[in-house]
């Protein structure tokens, strides 16, 4: 049984720290929604550890239990036994996965995507020409709610290799674009540039980049994530920055933590992943990093804004947007309840389980326009376009989505 279960088995001592407490229930976004005991992370772990023993037989129900996940980690961040879930699911998924038609069919879609770069980039610029009859028109948040692929798409081929820094240089940054920027928000990789080099950092964009292998990673397909993964850290090491980040924090995250799992049994690799992982940092913990925040300049506002703290920057780490906006004057901060729950995005699976998916993102924005913010501010472009397609008409004129590094360059005089 263990050897159909390599990856679960490979992390028995990390099952063995749940001590049944409960308290992932609180947080589990599909539990508050669902309410089964299979959706949280005790109850999940419960089945592992079944399996493991032989008292739980493996099957397509079990593996689509763990398909009904966001992997937003929040049970990570409230565990008292500090178990390390992001070591677990993806885990599970990667042993499960063939036992689940639903399973079976992400991974062909991966395959004909991400997981060959050059027919995908040939993909989506044969749809933005189609979409967009091959024009090259700036698309902004306020015009995107309904776009499924930018005009500009894919973006990284509009972007130049190098930017330099508009004040003292203080650094450099490699970015990994990201799917979402590249094909959809467009505006919101060149606010990040903008943020960036106004803060003293010079930025470089590789242009041999790939996906980060998230939606691999996440999805149970561990072969291509490490072919992605492995192109990537060779890439963004030969660069020879000082940092890299990320416009999406999801992408962040699968360099610092993800890859590191991915080549846990490659000692070769898990070096090479390792010296790539000290470098990720997110952005607003680089701009605020800057040595004088005054560099930014930023123009007085005298809007209201409430926060979606984005999944993988709160429960992964590196969230340091709120003291950005803190130096922003006359800009009012409202908080939101509940502010570090899940959005519902969760990548593909706001595809498989729509239902569900929205029903989450109608619980975050009530909780916004609770708040009387004009605009939610987010750190990952996935949330962004989630939520934005979720407001109901009359709501989107009351509440602008925005991530948090177009909010703070349009500031920027």
């Amino acid at each position: 049984m263990t050897q159909r279960l390599a990856e679960i088995a490979a992390r028995a001592a990390e099952l063995d720290k749940c001590v049944n407490c409960g308290l992932c229930q609180s947080v589990c976004p599909t539990y508050l929604q669902g309410g089964h005991e299979g959706l949280t992370a005790r109850g999940k772990i419960l089945l592992m550890k079944g399996m493991l023993a032989g008292e739980v037989a493996p099957s397509g129900s079990i593996a689509d239990l763990f398909d009904d996940c966001l992997t937003c980690y929040a049970c990570q961040t409230v565990c008292p036994a500090g178990v390390r879930t992001e070591k677990l699911w993806t885990a599970a998924r990667q042993d499960l996965t063939p036992l689940s038609p639903t399973g079976r069919k992400k991974r062909r879609g991966l395959y004909w995507t991400i997981g060959k770069p050059a027919l995908f980039r040939l993909e989506t610029r044969l749809a933005a020409m189609l979409w967009g009859r091959g024009g090259n028109q700036l698309i902004t948040s306020e015009t995107s709610e309904r776009r499924l692929i930018s005009k500009q798409a894919p973006y990284l081929r509009l972007l130049a290799n190098e930017y330099p820094a508009t004040t003292s240089e203080i650094g450099s940054v490699g970015l990994l674009v990201g799917c979402s920027s590249n094909l959809v928000t467009t505006w919101v990789a060149d606010a990040v540039i903008k943020l960036l080099t106004k803060a003293g950092y010079r930025v470089v964009v590789p242009k041999e980049q790939v996906c980060c292998g998230a939606p691999a990673i996440n999805n149970g397909d561990w072969r291509m994530a490490r072919y992605l993964a492995g192109r990537n850290i060779t890439l963004f090491t030969e660069v020879g920055v000082d940092f890299v980040t990320s416009p999406d924090g999801t992408c962040a995250s699968a360099m610092r933590q993800d890859y590191l799992e991915l080549f846990c049994e490659d000692d070769k690799q898990r070096s090479a992943a390792e010296e790539l992982a000290n470098k990720v940092a997110d952005i607003s913990s680089l701009a605020a990093r800057a040595p004088d925040l005054g560099v930014l300049n930023l123009k007085r506002t005298g809007t209201s804004v409430t926060v979606h703290d984005s999944c993988h920057i709160t429960h992964i780490g590196g969230n340091r947007w709120r003291d950005l906006l803190k130096q922003v004057p006359g800009l009012e901060v409202r908080e939101m309840a509940e502010s570090t729950h899940c959005c519902g995005f969760g990548g593909s699976y706001s595809v498989f389980h729509p239902e569900s998916s929205q029903a989450i993102a109608r619980r975050k924005i009530e909780r916004a326009l609770r708040t009387g913010a004009s605009q939610m501010l987010v750190g990952s472009p996935g949330c962004l376009i989630h939520i934005q397609r979720s407001l109901k008409p009359d709501e989107q004129r009351h509440l602008k989505v925005k991530h948090f590094a177009e909010f703070l360059a349009e500031l920027i005089p």
